[in-house]
């Protein structure tokens, strides 16, 4: 998955120098985890596709990016939920296709941020087809990431196949036409680099097996499995070390957040790097423009600018995050917001500040 400056980018050395290398679009499949319907629907249509497409010529230019949930049950048979214990997976001969003629890139489980990197890809236009089987009939549809992806692909014009007939319908109509669509390096030739901070997120070819026929896929490795980072307040000669902090404000808050990082525009210098989504940025290095080389614009937020942040605190590269939020007016993008709060949720290293009062004395506190 080669991305572009401003993306998830690929970076670091090659490690499947001797793989034969194409070009292909990815396709972003993810099933609910609570719902077996849904999970079946999906392996039987995978079966289909392979029963019925598996000769065209088209197949061979797609691969497939699925959640790690998703993987576990409808490729690999392993049910980690009760509600997805009657799960039957792909046919034998339909997991060696996708292994060997597609090729699948295993994302972490949803519960593990895999959904919101699913959404940072989508917002970088490296994923421009998603079928996300999801249940009206559970609760888990209606999860902010869930829903921060389905926004992000209309707003970038990702096509979004929700059920068998549409993805079928797809096959037969749309799947020759849509090769060459925002295609990516196949297979993955470096890690998953995060530009905002420049970190990489390895991407390691395993090894799987199923009734002793060997294949392999592509794995991004869990938030739990990362390195975690120093300490959020460790500031030291290394200015490499240093923390990394995120700004963020709502349009109405925008005045706000231009008088606190002038107000605070020496204590900001002592962090490694400032991310911003892309509008806010632009005011940051107005009010105070000798920050500008430590500042990263990501896009706006209702562009995915939110998520690409998010994605950073859930891998441990963020460690303070100032939101100014306007709690008073609606937002197109309430979804994508949420799962900002949520990615601090699960990282103890990460402090939160969600008004400028509470920011402000954070502040004053720790640096004066």
């Amino acid at each position: 998955m080669c991305m572009s400056e401003r993306s998830c980018s690929m970076a670091g050395d090659a490690h499947n120098s001797l793989k034969v290398v194409s070009m292909k679009t990815l396709i972003g499949m993810l099933a609910s985890h609570d719902d077996s319907p849904r999970n079946n629907a999906l392996a039987r249509l995978l079966d289909e596709l392979h029963d019925s497409y598996r000769n065209e010529e088209w197949c061979k230019h797609y691969a497939i990016v699925m959640t790690g949930g998703t993987y576990d049950r409808v490729i690999d048979g392993r049910a980690a939920d009760a509600q997805t214990q009657q799960v039957i997976p792909v046919k034998q001969e339909t997991w060696k296709w996708l292994h060997e003629h597609c090729g699948i890139v295993r994302l972490p489980a949803g519960k593990q941020g895999g959904v919101t990197l699913l959404a940072c890809l989508v917002a970088q236009k490296r994923i421009s087809l998603l079928w996300p089987f999801l249940s009206p009939r559970t609760g888990h549809w209606l999860s902010p990431e869930n829903l921060a992806l389905i926004r992000l692909a209309d707003f970038h014009g990702a096509s979004t196949y929700m059920n068998s007939g549409s993805v079928g319908e797809w096959a037969d109509q749309f799947a020759s036409q849509h090769v060459g669509r925002d295609v990516q390096v196949w297979p993955p030739q470096h890690d998953l680099r995060l530009p905002g901070t420049n970190t990489s997120l390895p991407i390691k070819e395993k090894h799987v097996m199923r009734d002793d026929v060997e294949s392999s896929v592509w794995e991004v490795q869990s938030p739990l499995d990362v390195r975690r980072a120093d300490p959020y307040m460790r500031f030291g000669e290394d200015e490499k070390k240093n923390p990394v902090i995120a700004l963020i404000a709502h349009d109405e808050m925008k005045e706000n957040m231009a008088q606190f990082v002038y107000d605070y525009r020496r204590e900001l210098r002592q962090f490694r790097r400032i991310l911003c989504t892309g509008t806010t940025g632009k005011v940051v290095v107005e009010s105070s423009p000798a920050l500008e080389d430590q500042i990263y614009r990501y896009h706006s937020g209702p562009k995915g600018g939110d998520v690409e942040i998010a994605t950073e605190v859930l891998f441990g590269n963020c460690q303070v995050v100032v939101f100014f939020v306007d709690p008073l007016r609606p937002h197109p993008h309430t979804d994508d917001i949420r799962v900002v709060f949520a990615a601090c949720m699960l990282q103890d290293e990460v402090r939160m500040f969600s008004n400028e009062r509470q920011a402000r004395e954070w502040f004053e506190t720790e640096f004066r």
